[in-house]
């Protein structure tokens, strides 16, 4: 591998800890649209750093952790800042306590997946990871001044707490991937998620947040769905106990 394409992984994950690090700042100053832009385009360079250190063939331990670590400030500490700026900044004692266990818990994701997964996305998350959802609060905020739901704190507090206790949780969450060779319903999913981004990158406004509720969602159905078959039990939600939780 040419030596020129060393630092271009390394290089998104920098983009990564400044969007997440400018982000943290538009909030304090107060300019949370901005903030929430930052996050979403720190979250993008995090896709695009892993995919590029598989691609040159630079993917190293240490490049690894530090992508983690920038993880938990772009999806972690930068949306709690942004929400509890946004929201919860007349409520100071509730906000610190939700914008705290959700990043605890973001950091409890990304040590687990570390460990447990070790960076292994093949078959899929468990858990939600921390990047979507850092990137559904920050989506939120954009789509939220077209409906003017800012007052309406109690949504932001379920959307916090079911967010949290996903990442801590035990839902499978496929790994997107285009597969048009594999039959009809693989190829028909592939438009589906094709369609998708393309939906999100014309109207990022309106699509963004829905798109993401909708991935959220489904993998938490899927779950509990499997749940009511008796395949697995209600304690399995947060403990795995090696069976299969797809």
């Amino acid at each position: 591998m040419k030596p020129k394409w060393i630092f271009i992984p390394s290089f998104f994950t920098f983009l990564n800890f400044l969007g997440g690090f400018l982000s943290i700042l538009k909030s304090i100053e107060g300019n949370l649209y901005s903030a929430a832009w930052f996050i979403v385009l720190a979250i993008l360079c995090d896709g695009m750093d892993g995919k590029l250190a598989r691609w040159t063939g630079q993917e190293t331990a240490f490049g690894f952790e530090l992508d983690s670590l920038a993880d938990l400030i772009s999806s972690g500490v930068a949306p709690a800042v942004l929400v509890y700026q946004g929201i919860f900044f007349k409520t100071p004692v509730v906000g610190y306590i939700f914008c705290f266990v959700y990043v605890f818990a973001g950091g409890y994701r990304l040590a687990r997946f570390n460990v447990v997964q070790a960076g292994d996305r093949s078959e899929g998350y468990t858990g939600l990871p921390i990047p979507v959802a850092g990137f559904t609060l920050a989506s939120l905020w954009i789509f939220e001044p077209m409906f003017d739901i800012s007052v309406a704190m109690a949504w932001w507090i379920v959307l916090m707490l079911l967010i949290t206790l996903l990442m801590i949780s035990t839902v499978h969450y496929d790994w997107p991937r285009l597969m048009f060779k594999e039959g009809w319903k693989h190829s028909a999913r592939s438009v589906a998620m094709l369609s998708a981004v393309a939906m999100m990158a014309v109207f990022p406004q309106w699509s963004l947040f829905p798109l993401f509720l909708f991935y959220i969602l489904w993998g938490a159905t899927r779950w509990f769905i499997v749940a009511l078959r008796g395949e697995v039990s209600l304690r399995d939600f947060f403990l795995s106990t090696g069976k299969s939780l797809k």
